[in-house]
């Protein structure tokens, strides 16, 4: 039996878990990925190295399950508040809304999530798995068989419609525009004009 299944037997502690998951985010953040190690995030979080394999089996995994964890916490955020009866734009807008305000009132997320998604272990990553990335590509489609919004590859209509979220971000961040509910309102209103018809 090798070291990490004994481990996980262990009982595991749900703000532990959280602990190693923050300081995962801020030394990544502060460090980069080359730059942390296990022993590094044990220290950070307060925590001994052994706990990190109570619940990760390596570093990688740790860092998969992380970026799986934030993921879904923002595909959940994203979908809030919508209903049935909201039109395509009502949808498209809101899910926008929710997207940005949740990435700027956790902007250490970004960070990471960008780093994350240069290196090898994106491999292990399906989209699909995300449920707000398959909302989306359901309400594109949606709008294109409606008719209001423009027929073109879904993954085109997706990064003009939110890649623009990430500029908008490091923008605010860096203090070049501050993203005050004004602002944010044209900016989804942009979004929403550049894909629909």
């Amino acid at each position: 039996m090798n070291v990490y299944f004994f481990l996980v037997m262990r009982t595991r502690d749900q703000s532990k878990y959280d602990a190693i998951l923050r300081a995962s985010v801020q030394l990544i953040n502060t460090v980069g990925f080359d730059g942390i190690s296990i022993s590094k995030i044990a220290k950070k979080a307060q925590v001994s190295p052994a706990t990190i394999y109570i619940y990760f089996k390596n570093k990688d995994d740790l860092f998969t399950q992380l970026y799986i964890d934030i993921r879904k916490k923002m595909s959940h955020v994203a979908l809030q508040g919508l209903r049935d009866e909201m039109t395509v734009e009502q949808t498209f807008k809101s899910i926008w809304y929710n997207s940005f305000t949740y990435n700027l009132n956790h902007p250490e997320y970004l960070g990471f999530r960008e780093q994350f998604e240069q290196t090898s272990m994106m491999k292990n990553i399906d989209e699909n798995d995300f449920e707000s990335y398959r909302y989306v590509r359901h309400l594109l489609q949606r709008g294109i068989d409606e008719d209001t919004i423009k027929n073109h590859p879904l993954p085109i209509l997706t990064a003009f419609a939110f890649i623009p979220i990430i500029t908008l971000l490091k923008f605010h961040l860096s203090d070049i525009i501050k993203m005050d509910e004004d602002h944010i309102k044209q900016a989804y209103e942009f979004a929403w004009n550049a894909i629909s018809k």
